[in-house]
């Protein structure tokens, strides 16, 4: 088991070698409406001890591997995975990068963990900040 895991926020595009310890917030179906409700994706919510939060996102092709051990609130060590920029339209997370899984992303429940992650996370926005988003597409409240 490695020791030194590596904080969202230090996360860069690209693949990536170092290792996380995140915890799995939520996670949800993404559909696509225009195609009979074809599944697009797996999207979830990630978070560390830094209460740094990130997007992750299981494609369709590769959501069989990972479907079954995703368990909301667990915590995960998560190695060999892709980091890409943020999408810039419905963002769930203020983080300037996703996390994409591959087919050789390795994903491991923890049963127990010496960090405090949180369980829970709040983007607070003044009402002025909400009207400025409104009907843009850019980031979901």
């Amino acid at each position: 088991m490695v020791n030194s895991y590596t904080l969202l926020a230090n996360l860069r595009a690209g693949r990536c070698s170092n290792t996380v310890e995140v915890r799995l917030l939520r996670f949800w179906e993404a559909r696509n409406i225009n195609k009979g409700g074809e599944l697009m994706s797996i999207e979830m919510l990630l978070i560390d001890e830094a209460d740094t939060l990130v997007q992750g996102c299981v494609s369709a092709v590769h959501q069989r591997k990972f479907r079954e051990r995703l368990a909301e609130g667990s915590v995960y060590i998560l190695s060999r995975f892709d980091v890409t920029r943020s999408k810039p339209k419905f963002k769930l997370s203020d983080g300037p990068v996703s996390i994409l899984f591959y087919e050789g992303t390795d994903f491991e429940k923890l049963a127990a963990t010496a960090r405090i992650i949180p369980t829970e996370h709040f983007r607070f926005r003044t009402h002025e900040q909400i009207l400025e988003l409104a009907n843009t597409s850019r980031q979901l409240p």
